[in-house]
């Protein structure tokens, strides 16, 4: 820009005189382009410019004049910086002729920006809109908030100020006046909000005020206001009324000075707060308490649970939890050791008695690193382990069971088993409990064990190693010996599957078990809906080697409906089936007397050899001792004459159980009388229950009948019932009729299905059979039932046709 030269424009006299009234002026652009546009524009004849040549200030328009700097900064803020030396935009021309005709003067157009500067206006305009609406919506202080909230209110709200907050809320006037919902604004701008008299929490607007909790801009008030308006009376969810009434006992409890009372108040705290939740999250201080009450009193914790009058953690998540506590159940286990010792304390004398089980179990092979530990390597070798060799106990006169002790172990050795079982003993006495017995499986390591114990001649009944002024008797397991029984009988090669043995009414007597018979009533009835052995199927006459472990398929091979079946073909179709009867018969009483579970088992089947032991002269333990020179008896004898042992396809010593199963059985019968007469000597107890005795946690089916039925069937003329399907159907009948009167709580209701009128056996063929399994409880049935019954059999039977099915 030149300063005092003379302006080349005709007609302007700007700079021409001397005096200090000078103007801006600006020489010719270099570029030849916009050099010939000035020229062009100032409208003069012939002129060519010379390097000195100006045009003043007076003929650009404004828009071509540069009178500051503008500079961004890095925080988007922009620097404004006056110019002392104005200058022209690039695209600057002259364009204002005020002393020459007007059409040669024009506006320029105004030139527009690129793309990035107009988003960069944009965004300062916004930014600066913004800036202004957050100083205007911003509530600097409680003062301030105080002169204008009222401004804001809508229709229904009504409000209190004081000088330390502000309450805002509305009224419900249907019927009593009562308050809604309520608002209050502290000094520091908090907020509280109630709903129905109950305290709301700020969670659930945070949506609106933020973690912070405070009402510091007027749009967050407005929002508040619009969200409490849509509340309704008694429209509180249930969880917040919970929520709230917690709040309530913790004030309260903060306000106690009673230190008594902080295990109650917690524990109600706990249980409101469990009911909020479907996942049940207890306290440490809970879980303890829980752990005590089960540990201590079984039997009420279940109860308790089950009526659901607290929320208690389920039994087995308190057993995993005192697992975790106890650490590895090794015998040298110090935490372990010391966990035993305490519960030890809190049982009392009685039941500190107990039984040592001793199991193997398989597992996978394998090493695991947990807790700063190896895992997995045997006790015995420097080997990964293939079994673990359990411990357990179990107390005789109370439900308290334990695992004591879990020892890896690779290939096992008597000699192994032996070192680790009076290791455990040893533990156990000093944990202050008294083993009574031990009690294993029937294979060879354990056998030769107890033989160990016994100095190399297994007895019944040993001093105690570790507790010398105690007898420590032994025993093999009765799920064990009732499979071995099953399966030497399955296992015979002999013509019929026969095993020969004494009668147990006369041991001069020679009896058979065929297992062909019960073959032979399975092949007769498997096609039959109505069976008189129900209990007989494939798998239970034909087991697998994976299926001969199951002790459920070994006791339906004993169950009283086969022995009724057996009678019923030897009575009506003349078959010699009798010794296969006698042979069942005499293990399943066995079996009943040495697995009763439960005081009352007897009275609800109404079977003797159900009940437990009362005393030494009872029925089941004088069965016990016979059942025991049977056994005797038949070890003795020689189990048939040669000629008839060849006539019966048997080999030389065939027909007997094994050696290992024979002695096992008697062993075991000889040790539960010893055991039964040294309890009722030295303990006085008012009865004993023999499950106790067993190794394994494998329970059998209680075959519970108590219904039977003799009616004519003259009711129906749509279904035919053979005379071997008779005495199946009349039992099933009875079973039904019970069945259902067990169901209904109304004597006339009942009345209509079962009479109060016993069982009278007369000479029926369908009642002799319902005879052998009566024991005394059985009533008839109404016809109404047996009905009905016919009429399921009768559609049961259209269904399962061949006929029906093509269609």
């Amino acid at each position: 820009m030149g300063k005092g030269r003379k302006c080349c424009v005709p007609g302007c006299n700007s700079n021409s005189n001397n005096t200090d009234n000078y103007v801006s002026s600006f020489t010719f652009p270099k570029d030849a382009t916009r050099k010939n546009q000035w020229v062009k524009s100032i409208n003069r004849a012939n002129f060519i410019p010379s390097s000195t040549a100006v045009v003043c200030i007076k003929h650009f328009s404004s828009q071509f004049i540069i009178q500051e700097d503008r500079i961004v900064r890095d925080d988007g803020s922009e620097l404004v910086v006056p110019r002392k030396i104005w200058k022209l935009t690039n695209d600057a021309y002259p364009s204002i002729f005020p002393n020459q005709p007007s059409y040669l003067s024009h506006e320029p157009s105004t030139s527009r920006k690129s793309s990035s500067e107009r988003i960069t206006a944009l965004k300062l305009r916004d930014e600066q809109n913004f800036a202004e609406w957050c100083t205007n919506d911003t509530v600097n202080s409680f003062e301030i908030f105080q002169e204008t909230y009222a401004k804001k209110l809508g229709d229904g709200w009504l409000n209190i100020r004081t000088d330390n907050f502000v309450l805002c809320y509305r009224l419900d006037i249907n019927q009593c006046p009562s308050i809604v919902v309520s608002m209050k604004i502290y000094k520091d701008l908090t907020v509280e909000i109630w709903h129905d008299s109950v305290l709301l929490k700020t969670k659930s607007y945070h949506f609106i005020l933020g973690e912070h909790n405070k009402c510091d801009r007027w749009t967050k008030f407005d929002s508040l206001l619009s969200w409490l308006a849509a509340f309704k009376p008694n429209d509180v969810k249930p969880n917040e009324k919970i929520e709230n009434a917690i709040h309530l006992i913790k004030d309260a409890y903060s306000q106690q000075d009673d230190s008594d009372k902080t295990l109650f108040f917690s524990v109600i705290i706990g249980q409101l707060k469990l009911t909020l939740s479907s996942k049940h999250i207890y306290s440490t201080e809970f879980l303890l308490l829980a752990a005590k009450f089960y540990f201590c009193y079984p039997a009420a914790y279940s109860f308790i649970r089950s009526s659901k009058i607290l929320i208690l953690p389920h039994p087995v998540y308190i057993k995993k939890l005192s697992n975790a506590l106890k650490g590895p159940s090794s015998i040298s286990n110090n935490n372990h050791i010391m966990y035993l010792q305490k519960k030890n304390e809190m049982l009392s004398p009685h039941e500190k008695l107990i039984c040592l089980l001793i199991d193997e179990i398989y597992v996978n092979p394998g090493l695991n690193y947990k807790g700063g530990k190896l895992l997995g390597k045997a006790e015995n070798a420097n080997q990964q382990a293939k079994t673990i060799q359990a411990f357990m106990i179990t107390s005789l006169f109370s439900k308290y069971k334990e695992i004591v002790a879990l020892v890896p172990m690779k290939n096992q050795t008597a000699d192994d088993l032996y070192c680790q079982t009076l290791k455990v003993l040893q533990m156990l006495n000093d944990c202050k409990y008294n083993v009574l017995c031990l009690i294993s499986d029937n294979n060879r390591i354990n056998r030769n064990m107890f033989t160990q114990m016994c100095q190399g001649n297994l007895v019944n009944c040993i001093s105690n190693p570790v507790q010398p002024e105690n007898k420590l008797f032994f025993l093999f397991d009765t799920v064990h010996l009732i499979k071995s029984v099953r399966n030497n009988w399955s296992n015979e090669k002999t013509l019929g599957q026969v095993l020969c043995f004494p009668s147990p009414d006369n041991s001069s007597k020679i009896s058979l078990a065929k297992l062909q018979d019960l073959k032979d009533i399975y092949e007769t009835e498997k096609s039959n809906l109505i069976k008189n052995a129900p209990k007989l199927s494939q798998k239970v006459l034909y087991p697998t080697s994976f299926e001969k472990q199951n002790v459920l398929l070994a006791l339906n091979i004993f169950h009283e409906s086969n022995s009724a079946a057996l009678a019923h073909e030897a009575g009506e179709k003349g078959k010699d089936t009798m010794g296969t009867k006698e042979f069942i018969a005499q293990f399943l009483k066995w079996w009943n007397i040495v697995n009763v579970k439960n005081s009352e088992k007897g009275k609800r089947l109404k079977n003797p050899f159900c009940d437990p032991i009362r005393s030494k002269d009872q029925m089941s333990m004088v069965f016990l001792n016979k059942f025991y020179d049977w056994l005797v008896s038949w070890n003795n004898k020689s189990a048939l004459p040669l000629e008839k042992r060849k006539k019966l396809g048997l080999p030389g010593n065939g027909g007997k159980l094994t050696k290992e199963t024979q002695f096992a059985l008697q062993f075991t019968t000889k040790s539960l009388i010893d055991i039964v007469n040294h309890i009722f000597k030295e303990h006085t107890p008012e009865y004993i229950l023999l499950e106790i005795f067993e190794a394994t946690s494998e329970t059998s089916v209680e075959f519970e009948v108590d219904e039977e039925l003799y009616e004519v069937f003259d009711t129906t003329t749509d279904v035919e019932i053979s005379p071997e399907e008779m005495p199946a159907f009349i039992y099933i009948s009875w079973y039904v009729s019970k069945k259902v009167s067990q169901k209904l709580n109304c004597d006339l209701s009942t009345s209509k299905f079962i009479t109060t009128k016993g069982l009278e056996y007369e000479i029926d063929t369908a009642c002799k059979y319902v005879s052998l399994l009566d024991r005394g409880g059985l009533k008839w049935p109404t016809k109404y039932t047996l009905e009905i019954l016919v009429e399921s059999y009768q559609i049961f039977n259209k269904l399962i046709r061949k006929e029906f099915e093509e269609k």
